[in-house]
């Protein structure tokens, strides 16, 4: 009987054990390629140049990746993210030649909610991709004119606390080290949101802050937006600040979009506006999304690009390939203060 108890329980904890050490691990990715053909006036709308590109990431960016978890037993588990970018058009690596230039973290979570460290998303980019109806595209206002803010992407040597979900109120803060010798407040950046996600609500508040390098001044963003699901459209927006460090007139910018399904097509309309000061870039853009199955999209894009007299904002293409040939046959980007833009894309996304 003692043995028989002593089998029993030896094999009760080895169970435990097997079950707190299971694991999964996950491969994934997109690849996103589209033709697109891009024209740029000169000063004034006068002259101008135009070419047809091969673009990677259109709607997404081009990517692969591993994630998994593995259960320790509790309701405590170990995640990870190793996740890469590439160009589909040419095959190189994106995020400057990075091996997990897009993301990559490890990290627990559980009842607490979690803790992750590595080269993160800020928690700024939750709610301005949550308030974009275009997801952050290369195409839409908030991918040209936010995501180049300070803290708004990604960020190195981070650590990142997210509250668990209360009543679909959630919470995270952001701390990216600065890793300097002279001192911790020299380079950081620091960023937080708050968000309510509610059956068809959204709303979210998000702010970055990213001291300079002597650690003397900061660069600060926040942003405030919505959206609102009815079923047969989807409706949203944001505005968004910058306090430059080095002072002068505050970056101030606002967008709004609306989605319409029709069967397995989605029509979208996506408008806003950059400003610093006087100098000032208008977008325009509508499209349309077909659902070929579960896990490919056909994609459309037309997009306009407005700059006033003192703006020279080069818009839409996300990997640089837009570009016209100067007097020395060097290949120069057209932003000609007061130059417009107009892009014509038909892509394929395709998710595994």
């Amino acid at each position: 009987m003692k043995l028989k108890l002593l089998a029993l329980a030896v094999g009760g904890l080895m169970a435990g054990a097997v079950a707190a050490q299971s694991a999964n691990v996950t491969l994934y990715g997109v690849l996103d390629t589209s033709i697109s053909n891009e024209r740029a006036s000169g000063a004034g709308g006068k002259g101008g140049v135009s070419a047809t590109y091969v673009d990677s990431g259109g709607l997404s960016g081009s990517r692969w990746g591993l994630r998994g978890t593995e259960s320790l037993g509790g309701g405590l588990n170990a995640v990870f993210v190793a996740e890469g970018g590439f160009l589909s058009d040419t095959g190189g690596l994106g995020q400057g030649g990075r091996l997990f230039g897009r993301q990559v973290f490890v990290g627990l979570n559980g009842g607490f909610g979690s803790f992750t460290m590595g080269r993160q998303y800020s928690p700024l980019f939750s709610v301005l991709c949550d308030t974009d109806i275009d997801g952050c595209s290369s195409f839409s206002v908030t991918g040209n004119h936010y995501l180049v803010q300070p803290g708004a992407l990604r960020v190195d040597n981070t650590v990142i606390y997210s509250t668990p979900n209360m009543g679909g109120i959630t919470a995270a803060a952001m701390w990216g080290a600065g890793e300097s010798t002279a001192g911790t407040n020299r380079s950081r950046t620091f960023s937080a949101n708050l968000q309510y996600k509610g059956g068809p609500v959204y709303a979210g508040l998000g702010y970055a802050d990213v001291k300079n390098a002597a650690g003397t001044a900061s660069d600060r963003t926040w942003t405030a937006g919505a959206a609102f699901d009815a079923g047969v459209a989807k409706l949203s927006g944001n505005y968004l600040e910058r306090k430059f460090a080095a002072g002068g007139p505050k970056f101030k910018g606002y967008q709004v979009g609306a989605a319409v399904p029709f069967g397995a097509t989605t029509a979208l309309f996506n408008a806003g506006q950059g400003k610093v000061g006087s100098v000032k870039n208008t977008i325009l853009m509508i499209g349309a999304d077909h659902s070929l199955s579960k896990r490919t999209t056909a994609y459309a894009r037309v997009g306009f690009s407005n700059n006033n007299g003192a703006s020279n904002l080069d818009m839409f293409h996300s990997a640089g390939a837009f570009g016209t040939l100067g007097a020395s046959g060097t290949v120069v980007s057209p932003v000609a203060a007061g130059s417009d833009e107009r892009i014509i894309s038909l892509g394929v996304r395709h998710r595994f």
